[in-house]
């Protein structure tokens, strides 16, 4: 986890470089955590096959993702590819995708979180 993120009275006597060099402000980076549940135990092959078109698909809108997966779960946060944020529309967009995937049983999106600073911070 890094460190906390400036106070609002911190914020304000940042100027503009140091507000982006710090991701704060108008260049808070914020992103969400993503959970899938499997229908069944899938082999490796079929796990492989997976990964590839969710990686694909998280790709063609930009995104990155981090997570990790077992034979029945996966877990993990996705983030725009670059600088910026993804947007609700990514968030929802993801959430139908998955719905269609006949090896998925369910799939839940968290809150924006900022991706800097952590779950935790103000």
């Amino acid at each position: 986890m890094l460190k906390r993120s400036p106070s609002n009275g911190k914020l304000n006597s940042l100027n503009r470089r140091q507000r982006k060099k710090l991701r704060v402000g108008e260049f808070q980076e914020l992103v969400f955590e993503i959970r899938i549940q499997f229908g069944q135990p899938m082999d490796d092959a079929t796990l492989d096959t997976f990964w590839d078109d969710f990686i694909d698909w998280v790709e063609s809108r930009h995104l990155a993702v981090g997570a990790r997966s077992d034979l029945m779960k996966m877990d993990g946060v996705i983030s725009a590819w670059g600088r910026g944020s993804p947007t609700e529309a990514d968030r929802q967009a993801l959430l139908d995708w998955l719905q269609l995937r006949s090896e998925v049983a369910s799939a839940e999106a968290g809150d924006f979180v900022d991706g800097w600073y952590g779950w935790d911070a103000e």
